[in-house]
């Protein structure tokens, strides 16, 4: 009853029927493990790997159907079991991270799998006890409720009228007082067992007494389910359904980060006629504005496209303080129709922003920065966004569909906030500093490496500086493939002031467009030749898009760290480029940029501009082909063309050497069996090797920190949790030298006081301490282990303590470890 209410809670999760299933097998097998633990009287231990080892057997066919053959083939079904059992863990973010209905979607079944598996095994263990621990049953089975509950939709069901009375969240009401009432039936049935046992034998003395004692308690437990019900239904209609909230709707927001499409590219939808003059946010200051506003800062290129990157430059964090800032005046930004994204324009911030609208509080909950980049995102939660936001105009920036009339998920029309922001010029050149090492290889792009080399520049600031020049003078600002319907205005608009003519220009900025801009760029510099003028030499059509990329990649090429940052300059068209406008109140997508950012040794980071020049149109010149002196004629013209006869070969008639050798094919059965008796056997000890591993890994990663001040807490941390799973009574909240003093040997003691020395020291630890502190913690654990006997290192390999899971015996072991 419990997994069928499981099944119910679930079901907006899934809406699939294979959830039936799912819950079906998931009941028979956890019933399964617990009659055999007590017919077996299995340990905890050896419990733990049969659950495991059933889990391993059943989990691609069960709740990852899509790896089962035909569908993906027999290949699919070792990608299935390491991705469910990889899900176990990683399953419930994907879960939150996906909409709804997700149905048999990947691995999205092995969390409820994992559900009501464990739900039917504990009941099962538990309700095979004594009454008084047979009551507990009733908390397992609560389980298949809350995990419906928890990760299911924040919308609640529709209201439920009956005359006068409204019930909100009829559905989630009634799935809860069905699971409160399982359970207190299965409270009632289990406290009256050794009764109805004792009445059985015939031992009823005294039976009135305890006839009424069972009656009290089934009332008791009946009065439960009606106080429930009557609460419910009383307090439903001053619930609010809107005000639900789920962990779906509280998911970090790097996650939603990195949903969005990188609005790199969707730059060029902001050049479209719709996009053009569409206008995006206003932007006014009490003295002097920034001379940019950035709205995305993208720091990872992988071939296709710029995103943010999973490390710092992916970290957005609450933004309670300011930073200090550099002449900082008071900005104010007003979101237009125009915008509809989660990026919020933003210089430096000195201080948080005050929101306004109607959504100020939502927004200000929402608000995140990213300390690295000083990029800002409003996350608010889609459902709470309001009636909905204006059509998006297909800008960049946005990220949204012409026309379309969705719900905001970031900011929207009518928001606003202010803030102190930086208001100092852009530091010049000068302060780019020397390059590092190079972090882009061009042997991947050869022809970006070949022109960058034709050019004979010094690998300094100046030689980047003069790079990008060449780079932008060589190159012709196109926004579009056609001048068709649509896309013509700002062709227009160029044409009437710089007498700009169309050229086609593909999208998109992956390497391979990259290396077509710059084959583009050394063919004309070949065919010019030495003596090619400035005007001679022009060849690379593209926008922001595709030279922001490609200066980028030259700047990392020489060894400078560089990134793509999206956004508007100010100050009006003086403080523009040509081609590219600022904007001074009212920013629309004809002003809508992508620059670069780069930073030397000095650690600041640099401004420059990319956008291609629009007034010289390309000249192609091509090198001249001449054809053969003596050309040559076939002297059969009808020919045709015909395959060799079937079974000739060049061989001749000796012996085919690729021809099978007599009793070979005899030995293929033996072989296939023989191996898949391996697999079986290395399936079968997975589950025993996964915990060792798990640990062995941790440590590893511990050990591998970059920061000595990380690394000497892991050796801590590792000390203190290898001595967790010997059974060392290990307090949770206390001082280390304190946890040193219950671990008892001289490694912990002498470890304690250098940790702390590591984490309150201003100089911090140098490297030569972290690894005497991983000696100390090699030390440690080989003295606890003299004292343990072969079983109890057994226990402590497989022990879960560490990992915050109590299990095994009860009782107070041995300083130095549990002895067998």
């Amino acid at each position: 009853m419990a997994l069928a209410l499981g099944v119910w809670a679930a079901w907006p999760i899934y809406r699939t029927p294979w959830l039936w299933l799912v819950a079906g097998v998931a009941l028979v097998l956890g019933a399964g493990i617990a009659w055999l633990r007590d017919r077996l009287r299995l340990g905890p231990i050896v419990l733990a790997a049969v659950t495991l080892a059933a889990f391993a057997l059943t989990v691609v066919p069960v709740a990852v159907p899509e790896a089962m053959p035909p569908a993906r083939g027999g290949g699919g079904l070792l990608r299935g079991l390491l991705d469910g059992l990889a899900a176990v863990a990683l399953g419930w973010k994907q879960l939150l991270t996906l909409t709804l209905p997700v149905g048999t979607y990947r691995t999205v079944l092995v969390p409820a799998y994992v559900v009501f598996l464990l739900t039917a095994l504990l009941t099962g263990i538990l309700a095979r006890r004594s009454a008084r621990a047979a009551t507990l049953a009733a908390v397992p089975l609560l389980a298949p409720v809350a995990f419906g509950t928890v990760f299911g939709a924040s919308q609640l069901s529709a209201p439920l009228h009956i005359g006068a009375l409204t019930v909100a969240a009829p559905r989630e009401i009634g799935l809860w007082l069905a699971a409160a009432a399982v359970a207190a039936v299965w409270v009632a049935f289990v406290s009256g067992e050794e009764r109805r046992a004792a009445l059985k034998l015939g031992r009823a003395a005294g039976s009135v007494a305890r006839g009424r004692s069972g009656a009290s308690r089934v009332l008791v437990g009946a009065g439960i389910v009606v106080v429930a019900l009557v609460a419910g239904t009383a307090l439903a209609p001053v619930l609010d359904a809107g005000a639900r909230a789920v962990p779906r709707d509280r998911i970090d927001p790097e996650i939603v980060v990195r949903e969005r499409p990188s609005p790199l590219a969707a730059y060029r939808s902001s050049k479209r006629d719709a996009a053009l003059d569409a206008p995006l946010f206003s932007v006014s200051s009490t003295g002097a504005l920034p001379e940019r506003l950035r709205l995305a800062v993208l720091d990872a290129y992988d071939g296709v496209d710029f995103h943010i990157s999973d490390d710092a430059a992916g970290r957005f964090t609450r933004f309670p303080s300011g930073d200090r800032i550099v002449d900082p005046e008071r900005v104010t930004v007003r979101i237009d129709e125009g915008y509809s994204d989660i990026w919020a324009p933003a210089a430096p911030l000195g201080s948080p922003p005050v929101f306004t609208g109607t959504r100020a509080d939502e927004l200000a909950d929402a608000f995140y920065v990213n300390r690295e980049t000083g990029g800002a995102i409003a996350v608010p939660r889609a459902a709470a966004s309001g009636s909905g936001s204006a059509a998006g105009s297909g800008s960049a920036a946005a990220g949204t569909a012409s026309g379309a009339t969705d719900r905001a998920i970031g900011l929207a029309a009518g928001d606003g906030y202010s803030a102190d922001m930086q208001t100092a010029p852009d530091p010049a050149i000068d302060r780019l500093g020397e390059p590092g090492a190079p972090s882009f290889d061009v042997d991947t792009a050869p022809e970006l490496g070949a022109w960058i080399e034709r050019q004979h520049q010094p690998g300094g600031a100046e030689g980047l500086a003069e790079l990008i020049d060449r780079l932008r003078q060589r190159g012709y600002l196109s926004h579009s493939m056609s001048g068709g319907e649509g896309e013509r205005l700002w062709l227009d608009r160029l044409s009437e002031r710089y007498g700009t003519q169309f050229e086609p220009s593909a999208g998109g900025h992956s390497l391979a467009r990259i290396e077509s801009l710059f084959e583009q760029l050394n063919a004309q510099q070949l065919a010019a030749g030495e003596s090619a003028t400035s005007a001679q030499l022009v060849a690379g059509v593209g926008d922001d898009e595709q030279f922001a990329t490609a200066a980028a990649l030259i700047a990392r090429a020489l060894g400078y760290d560089a990134r793509v940052v999206v956004g508007v300059r100010l100050g009006g068209e003086d403080q523009g480029v040509d081609g590219v406008p600022a904007c001074s109140g009212e920013c629309a997508g004809e002003h809508l940029a992508a620059w670069i950012e780069a930073r030397g040794d000095r650690g600041e980071w640099v401004p420059l501009d990319v956008t291609p020049q629009v007034e010289q149109r390309p000249e192609r010149l091509e090198q001249g082909e001449q054809l053969p002196e003596f050309p040559t004629t076939p002297e059969e013209r009808d020919a045709r063309e015909a395959d060799p006869p079937v079974g000739l070969g060049e061989q001749g008639d000796g012996d085919d050497p690729d021809a099978p050798v007599p009793g070979a094919s005899a030995l293929w059965p033996v072989l296939r069996a023989a191996g898949l008796s391996l697999a079986a056997l290395a399936l079968l000890a997975a589950p025993f090797l996964f915990l060792p591993l798990a640990k062995r890994v941790r440590a590893r990663r511990r050990r591998s920190e970059r920061v000595p001040e990380l690394r000497a807490l892991g050796a801590w941390e590792e000390m203190v949790d290898r001595a967790r799973d010997a059974g060392v009574p290990v307090p949770g909240n206390a001082a280390r030298s304190e946890i040193a003093a219950v671990l008892g040997t001289a490694p912990a003691l002498w470890a304690a006081a250098q940790v702390d020395r590591a984490v309150f020291s201003p100089r911090g630890i140098d490297p030569g301490t972290v690894d005497q502190l991983w000696r100390a913690a090699d030390a440690d654990r080989d003295e606890r282990a003299v004292g343990m006997s072969a079983m109890a290192r057994l226990r402590a390999a497989y022990s879960l303590r560490s990992y915050g899971i109590g299990v095994g015996r009860r009782g107070r072991p041995h300083p130095g470890g549990e002895r067998a």
